[in-house]
């Protein structure tokens, strides 16, 4: 598809050329980009939710952690916008689905420290957020966007490579949080 994207091989099928045009017409919305083909080897979550869209059962849309896409991308002209933490069971969709539709544990004790942890928690446009006594809301990550993070602070633009807490408090001053990060 890369290759097909910047005019290097032929799109031969026709269903192919369908989703290089609609690829080329969302990408004409951009002043700059760069497509980079990345082996199925060495990208193991892509892989893995291309999988589990075309291998689960569909559960019901009270859950809140399955997506499914009634339309093909070429059937529409415009784009689906896709949370990725409803995608991927992590530390904060317990939160998210306590903030957003007030769905607690069935443990009363559970229920409980999950009321006391929310309240910690704020959950704006799409995105949590815990609050500071000593700051502005600080921004959660999951665990990849947490280490694709991690790697671009520590490297820097000029190769900074900071070391563990040096990079710890560049991360807390620049609004991000996720559990244990120190």
């Amino acid at each position: 598809m890369v290759n097909q994207v910047y005019g290097i091989f032929e799109t031969k099928e026709e269903c192919m050329q369908q989703y290089v045009v609609k690829d080329q017409a969302l990408l004409a919305r951009f002043g700059e980009w760069s497509i980079t083909h990345i082996p199925r080897k060495d990208n193991a979550e892509a892989d893995a939710l291309a999988n589990l869209g075309s291998s689960t059962e569909i559960r019901g849309s009270e859950s809140g952690t399955v997506v499914q896409l009634m339309n093909s991308v070429l059937d529409t002209d415009g784009y689906y916008e896709v949370n990725s933490t409803n995608l991927v069971w992590d530390w904060r969709n317990e939160i998210i689905d306590y903030l957003e539709h007030q769905k607690l544990p069935e443990d009363p004790k559970a229920s409980q420290v999950l009321r006391v942890k929310a309240a910690r928690y704020s959950f704006k446009r799409g995105q949590l957020y815990r609050k500071s006594f000593q700051g502005p809301l600080a921004r959660c990550l999951g665990a990849s966007e947490a280490n694709n993070l991690m790697r671009e602070v520590h490297e820097g633009i000029c190769g900074n490579h900071s070391g563990k807490d040096s990079l710890v408090l560049k991360l807390v001053r620049a609004g991000y949080y996720w559990p244990r990060m120190e």
